[in-house]
């Protein structure tokens, strides 16, 4: 359609040399032709409206598309993946780069088609003319073209640089954004956001050195191609040609029309290089991302039977490694039916790793994990999240109600059950004290605590009723009279269920069945807690250090 447009908006150029043409030989009848080109100009704009309005239809249906497999995408993702990323990288790519692909569908397919056709049709119709000052015309836009093609010389290897820095530039924002709190209360202004300056310092200076290198080619190539320089250009020449009667008036006049056209169709061309090139560099992100591995899904899965005989979960062998740093090594592990198992360790023992690999945030890359004696590898995610259920370290909310986050393992449940969930979770009080009560959205009116966050999560644990719950130092960060209120949430949760827990606080599971010392990613010690005391090893030594640190909070508390 932009095609047919571009050449019906060649029509009224056209009209103006022929009625010259007509003028000049003394015929005075030029009405069909006004009509003429009138007829076309509205085609013109019939078509490019008709154009436009396409694209952004198919921008429309593409966006949707993109975005929709790009989150099925991240669903399969390994956890690790996010990890190695930070949200600006992640955000950039779901939010920004799909709607930089708008440019790329909506714009650039009809702006490089309407500003290619003109040119093409103006060059063969100057040289049916007269092909001696068609050559001459062309003197311009070879010499535009060549300039041009100096300014840009490099260029395919500047931007991928270019779209990298704006990746480490929107990464440093979105960290310096999130940790402003911080920054405020302990940051020496300026150096807080080092990190932030810096990245806007060093692609402010990579981009004017890159500026610098194209600026004197590309505005002599902008002046090449320029209406008055190609003008002058043709009335140079063609008034000399004229004069010594080589080139008739009206072919003159015909150069005259058309000569800007040859060369003002590539300066279009020439300004929509750089988002054209912006939108093609930004969807091959989005297939990388696309194309990026996921955790795999087994052709043929197997149902696990919770009837099996033998552990619930059994954890052989195992190690993972974030890069070159190992995470967990050769870990061995039983969790028998209806037995609570702790892992405690220091920090960056590999805790938290562990744990997510029940689930199957990740796959280990050595050895295995099974449940009722089947590799979590071999089990479709879909039913692996039907006998497990997790509350991580950190709550989290959708923006969606609250009773609509809880019953997100189970969404038929019914509100009966919701309440329920919810009393048992010691939260329902609270809740029914929001404006909307469960109806609220959570970060809208639905404003609740950390430690009430984590409560909302384990009455969705609670609905979900898997057989299996791993438990991720849920009550680290909240206060004591909410740590007491989540304990005796768990303690609902964890009735009749196989738990893995991992604490921060050795005093919330010192009545765990069996308690797993995690060490520099290995296991150095188990069993119960008092048997564990009494060896005087590496758990003797973390109690007597858990309670120091609590004896301390207690004292200031007091104070």
């Amino acid at each position: 359609m932009t095609a047919v447009s571009a050449l019906a908006g060649m029509a009224p150029l056209i009209a103006v040399v022929e009625i010259g043409r007509r003028l000049l030989a003394g015929d005075t009848d030029v009405w069909p032709i006004v009509v003429v080109a009138l007829v076309a100009l509205a085609v013109k704009q019939l078509g490019t409206f008709g154009a436009v309005v396409l694209t952004h239809f198919a921008d429309i249906r593409v966006s949707f598309q993109v975005r929709r497999e790009l989150l099925r995408k991240m669903r399969r993702l390994p956890l690790g993946w996010f990890t190695d990323r930070n949200s600006g990288t992640v955000k950039k790519t779901v939010e920004d780069d799909v709607a930089a692909l708008h440019q790329l569908i909506a714009h650039s397919v009809v702006e490089v088609t309407a500003a290619a056709v003109p040119p093409v049709v103006a060059v063969v119709y100057l040289f049916v003319v007269d092909w001696r000052m068609a050559l001459i015309t062309l003197v311009p836009l070879v010499s535009g073209l060549v300039f041009y093609q100096r300014a840009m010389a490099g260029a395919g290897g500047k931007y991928p640089e270019f779209m990298e820095w704006l990746a480490r530039l929107n990464g440093a924002a979105v960290e310096f954004v999130n940790g402003i709190g911080v920054v405020k209360a302990f940051g020496t202004p300026g150096v807080a956001s080092r990190r932030f300056q810096d990245a806007s310092r060093n692609f402010a200076t990579f981009f004017l050195d890159w500026a610098r290198q194209t600026t004197r080619a590309s505005i002599i190539a902008e002046i090449l191609l320029s209406p008055p320089s190609v003008l002058a250009v043709i009335a140079v020449a063609g008034g000399a040609l004229t004069a010594a009667g080589h080139l008739p008036l009206v072919s003159l006049l015909a150069f005259l029309v058309f000569g800007t056209v040859t060369t003002a169709g590539f300066m279009t061309l020439m300004m929509s290089v750089h988002p054209l090139v912006t939108a093609l560099g930004v969807a091959r992100d989005i297939r990388t991302l696309l194309s990026a591995p996921e955790l795999a899904v087994p052709d043929a899965p197997v149902v696990p039977d919770p009837a099996a005989p033998g552990p619930v979960v059994r954890i052989r062998g195992v190690r993972f490694a974030y890069g070159d740093t190992v995470a967990l090594d050769g870990v061995d592990l039983e969790l028998e039916r209806g037995t609570v198992t702790a892992l405690v360790g220091a920090s960056g023992s590999g805790k938290s790793t562990l744990a997510k690999l029940l689930p199957r945030f990740d796959d280990p890359q050595e050895g295995s994990v099974e449940l009722y004696g089947v590799d979590l590898r071999s089990i479709d995610p879909a039913e692996l999240y039907r006998h497990v259920a997790f509350v991580f370290q950190e709550g989290a909310l959708l923006r969606m109600s609250v009773r609509d986050n809880i019953r997100l393992g189970r969404p038929d449940a019914p509100d009966d059950a919701v309440r329920d969930a919810a009393r048992r979770a010691q939260i329902l009080d609270r809740l029914d004290r929001l404006p909307r009560g469960l109806d609220s959205v959570a970060g809208e009116d639905a404003e609740l605590s950390g430690g009430e966050v984590q409560r909302v999560c384990v009455a969705r644990a609670i609905l979900a009723d898997r057989p299996v719950l791993v438990l991720d130092e849920a009550t680290a960060s909240a206060d004591p009279e909410n740590e007491a209120r989540i304990q005796d949430a768990l303690s609902e949760v964890a009735r009749d269920r196989t738990v893995l827990v991992i604490a921060h606080r050795l005093g919330t599971v010192r009545g765990a069945d069996r308690i797993v010392v995690l060490d520099e990613g290995r296991v150095v010690e188990q069993g119960a807690h008092e048997d564990l005391l009494a060896a005087g090893g590496r758990y003797a030594r973390l109690w007597e250090h858990d309670q120091r640190a609590h004896a301390t909070e207690e004292l200031e508390t007091g104070r």
